[in-house]
């Protein structure tokens, strides 16, 4: 029948697997039913209240998501007659749910340990309200769903913009990054940056081996942190704008007027993307503060191209 137990394509291709003891150790969830080694697999970050199941109403059910059973369910299973129950529960447990969590720590009926044992189907229970521990499930099921990349670079937070600053090596990510620090912005990850796409955001860390660790070419390896305090770096950042650093070259033609959107691609996610001519005595860091306001005002729907443009006209009118 159409709809029944939907366990939708794109919800059983790429699943993530994960151990099922770290999910509950994850999560501070108890194991009632758990066999050794087991594995969890997700494809879906929703997880699903099995009311109208219990009620026999069995179309549309997800089968794919983790299904969460707080005081409502648990208080209208208790009030079925226990031979409709276990046929109840044996079907749910039947269809193949990653697992199964009782919220409030209400204490499990003998027909979910039952189908749970017979189906090899992880059960768990937890002290958290129905909303809080079924907002935690999606979150780290979110987490580890999670498209990612490591890319070379910097990520800075300026000014509150996480702006990735790319080019070859050598031509001075690290030392822009560096006066940007001193000038009160904030260091998330030098050289090698691990990008993770979250509910369409892009998110940027450093990997923990060099976290709030900066190359610096002639001083050597610095700690961010030790030297200019927890102020000076973030764990993580949104990823909002692409810098590249490219060598001057005379005769090139550059753009001066700003007219022009260049936009990079990161995950299917499109940022804006500037190229940044580095020239010595040019001092990089008071540009990229510069861009990264005029990217602001641009996205307030401000363009000081287009004003440029206005006065002109206005002038040539006259």
């Amino acid at each position: 029948m159409l709809g029944r137990y939907n366990t939708a394509k794109e919800e059983r291709q790429d699943a993530s697997a994960v151990c099922a003891a770290d999910f509950a150790a994850a999560l501070g969830l108890k194991a009632v039913v758990l066999e050794q080694n087991a594995e969890l697999h997700f494809s879906t970050s929703a997880v699903c209240r099995p009311g109208l199941f219990l009620a026999g109403y069995e179309e549309f059910f997800a089968a794919s998501r983790v299904v969460v059973f707080g005081s409502a369910e648990m208080s209208f299973a208790m009030s079925l007659d226990a031979a409709l129950l276990s046929e109840r529960i044996d079907k749910l447990f039947s269809l193949g749910i990653p697992c199964a969590v009782i919220a409030r720590n209400i204490k499990p009926l003998p027909a979910f340990i039952a189908a749970a044992e017979k189906y090899k189907v992880p059960l768990f229970t937890s002290s958290r309200i129905t909303g809080q521990i079924g907002s935690a499930i999606t979150d780290y099921i979110n987490d580890l769903l999670a498209e990612e990349i490591t890319m070379h670079g910097v990520l800075v937070d300026v000014a509150g913009t996480g702006v990735l600053l790319t080019g070859v090596s050598g031509i001075g990510k690290s030392e822009v990054a560096l006066e940007l620090v001193h000038r009160g912005h904030r260091l998330v990850a030098d050289d090698s940056v691990i990008i993770r796409k979250k509910n369409g955001v892009l998110i940027g860390r450093a990997p923990d081996m060099i976290r709030h660790m900066l190359e610096i070419r002639g001083v050597g390896i610095i700690n961010v942190e030790r030297l200019f305090g927890s102020v000076a770096v973030r764990v993580n950042k949104s990823v909002d704008a692409v810098f590249e650093l490219v060598a001057w070259e005379e005769g090139k033609t550059y753009e001066r007027i700003g007219s022009e959107s260049l936009t990079q691609e990161i995950l299917g996610v499109s940022l804006p993307k500037l190229e940044i001519p580095v020239k010595a005595g040019r001092n990089l860091f008071v540009v990229i503060e510069a861009a990264v306001a005029s990217l602001r005002l641009k996205e307030m729907g401000y363009s000081a191209p287009s004003e440029l443009e206005e006065r002109l006209k206005k002038a040539n009118d006259r």
